[in-house]
């Protein structure tokens, strides 16, 4: 027979998992009714809490979790594991990454059990789970304090930390401009909204500058190395190639070279390319690849700050903050001036 769980004991009393929590910790703000209908199931069933629900108010695992969305862990992925990494071991708590590459496919009681059973104390949620409403709902349905890393969509919800997106791709456009570039390409990812805000940037720069955008926003369907070289050889071999692509991530970028390469394509004087995230293989590449430094590490870092101190009663997290971070544009060996400029 299947062991009972706080999730069962939270849907027979028709009341939260939170709600649950409280009362098998002895917590106020619950009333006098709820807690003698659950405390009721609980005897019936001779209920005896497990680590998951230890895990919430009362008790703490000192676990932090990150959630991530791909099997392949990028350099935005690693980057904020490091962060949140060291300010967990800084706050005396361990982390621990979770995938959600695939919970949408499954069964809602079984995302609930997987996160519950995690023991996790808090969770810092990246893009693209940070604007997932699926994903936030259960979250909060187990009560779990998180903070979002630059979600898109209802801010409200909870304390989030961001990189003004829009003003990064701006500067990049301003960047390729001066160089005398018009041809300007914007490649990204399609699931986050960080990257649709770049798109935003460029385009608002070529409107700013009374200009159609030459090119529509080109994704790369598959978050991955091999994605985006076949997405750049496909883009090479159109008629009207451009003089410069904007990636939305440094992996983009790589995967445009590669391409470049295979074309015969010289980096910059054939074509040049601006990256975003100044991943450690920026500086390794050759050229170099000019890019946006945006502070990820810095990001995963300040949101365990933010969780660790409501977790001891701040109010921080319950007063749902916006905490902005800077870029800053790095230019290195990937851009000149167009062909015959």
């Amino acid at each position: 027979m299947r062991k009972l769980t706080i999730i069962d004991i939270a849907r027979e009393a028709q009341v939260s998992i939170k709600t649950v929590s409280r009362v098998l910790n002895h917590e106020t703000g619950v009333g006098a009714a709820t807690r003698a209908r659950v405390q009721a199931i609980v005897d019936a069933h001779n209920f005896k809490p497990n680590a998951a629900a230890r895990s919430l108010p009362g008790s703490r695992s000192y676990l932090v979790g990150l959630l991530v969305f791909s099997d392949e862990i990028h350099y935005y992925y690693s980057a904020l594991q490091t962060g949140v990494m060291r300010a967990a071991r800084h706050h005396g708590y361990h982390m621990i990454m979770e995938s959600c590459r695939d919970m949408e496919r499954e069964d809602r009681q079984s995302v609930l059990r997987r996160l519950g059973s995690s023991r996790f104390d808090a969770l810092v949620v990246p893009p693209p789970m940070c604007d997932n409403p699926f994903i936030l709902d259960i979250i909060e349905e187990l009560g779990i304090p998180y903070v979002r890393i630059a979600p898109r969509v209802e801010l409200e919800r909870a304390s989030f930390i961001y990189m003004n997106d829009t003003a990064a791709a701006e500067q990049v456009m301003a960047h390729l401009w001066d160089l005398g570039h018009r041809q300007i390409m914007y490649v990204g990812f399609q699931e986050t909204g960080a990257s649709i805000d770049r798109y935003d940037g460029y385009t608002r720069f070529f409107r700013e500058k009374g200009c159609v955008p030459p090119y529509p926003l080109i994704t790369v369907s598959n978050a991955t190395a091999k994605g985006a070289i076949q997405t750049g050889e496909a883009l090479l071999r159109q008629a009207d190639r451009p003089t410069a692509i904007f990636a939305g991530s440094d992996l983009v970028a790589f995967g445009l070279m590669t391409a470049a390469s295979k074309f015969g394509l010289s980096i910059p004087l054939d074509l040049s390319i601006v990256g975003f995230d100044d991943s450690p293989g920026a500086e390794s590449v050759w050229p170099p690849l000019t890019t946006i430094r945006q502070p990820i590490i810095d990001m995963g870092e300040r949101a365990v700050d933010i969780l660790v101190k409501g977790l001891g009663g701040d109010l921080a997290v319950r007063t749902k903050e916006a905490h902005r971070l800077e870029f800053s544009l790095i230019v290195r060996g990937t851009t000149s001036a167009p062909p015959a400029y």
